[in-house]
């Protein structure tokens, strides 16, 4: 058995911590055949600091250096795993298995009774994951494209800049936490734009905008499903000549919605999770580091 050491990150530390996450990635789209770009280091180097300073990042040292890596952040009574990579030669020497558990465990004493994660397609994993109690829910489904013409704006839907109070009420009943914190990450830090979709006098819902790619999203009503998303589509196109949406499984309105508008399916992964949370159905991801 390798020997490490687990402790928590260093600052110093998060250069190769990123190049951990990347290489190790690179690995991983070789050995299943996956033709996937790798996120651009510049975003993972934000969004590990900032979970660094916000969540839980433990690391396992062996001979001096970062083995692996393993990161969660907890919302209210929500643990989302939102990083957990051993480089190659280290997998299955059971270096892993103990740096997740104590992430875990550090999750519930910081509270947290609903443990989920997004999982890549890798089998080890997976497995990992549904021998610590996170089971299948459904998949994430990754669309990507040019879209087909999108409908005229409609008649009674406006959007605003988006108030951060109205996307957390929104995610209080949507997301099942308020997650104040990560909003302002992604205002203030990332720079994404966001919008809150009004009808009449109601707030329908929010999303915000990348450089073509729409998410986080979530609306209140059924109803409302496609207004909101072909208004962020259309903000999106407008950006990019691509666009991405980033669907759960159980979102079946924006699935159809990005089929009708012939975005290609590019790739998905797991949601596993140790109990049902949230409404799923009316919502889309910002990506696999926040959810």
């Amino acid at each position: 058995m390798t020997e490490a050491h687990y402790r928590p990150v260093r600052e110093a530390e998060m250069p190769e911590a990123v190049e951990l996450f990347l290489a190790t990635v690179a690995d991983l789209n070789q050995r299943w055949n996956l033709n996937w770009p790798l996120p651009p280091r510049e975003y993972i180097e934000k969004v590990y600091d900032y979970i660094r300073r916000t969540g839980i990042f433990l690391v396992a040292e062996v001979d001096g250096k970062l083995g692996a890596i393993c990161h969660a952040i907890v919302r209210d009574h929500l643990w989302f795993l939102s990083g957990f990579w051993t480089i190659p030669h280290l997998q299955g020497q059971k270096v892993g298995r103990p740096l997740l558990k104590q992430v875990w465990d550090e999750g519930a004493a910081a509270g947290a009774s609903v443990f989920f994660t997004w999982s890549s397609i890798d089998l080890q994993a997976m497995a990992s994951y549904m021998k610590m109690g996170m089971l299948p829910g459904y998949q994430l489904l990754n669309f990507y494209g040019q879209p087909c013409k999108l409908p005229e704006k409609r008649c009674g839907y406006e959007t605003q800049p988006l108030e951060l109070s109205a996307a957390m009420e929104i995610d209080e009943q949507i997301r099942a936490t308020r997650r104040e914190p990560d909003h302002q990450f992604w205002v203030t830090e990332v720079k994404l734009e966001g919008r809150q979709m009004m009808c009449a006098d109601r707030i329908v819902g929010y999303y915000y905008l990348n450089k073509g790619t729409v998410g986080p999203a979530a609306w209140l009503e059924d109803e409302d499903a496609e207004a909101l998303l072909e208004s962020a589509c259309r903000e999106a196109f407008a950006q990019a000549e691509q666009i991405r949406l980033i669907v759960p499984g159980a979102n079946h309105a924006a699935i159809r919605f990005a089929l009708q508008m012939n975005l290609k399916l590019s790739g998905y992964g797991h949601l596993l999770t140790t109990a049902p949370f949230g409404q799923m159905e009316k919502y889309l991801t910002s990506g696999p580091s926040l959810f």
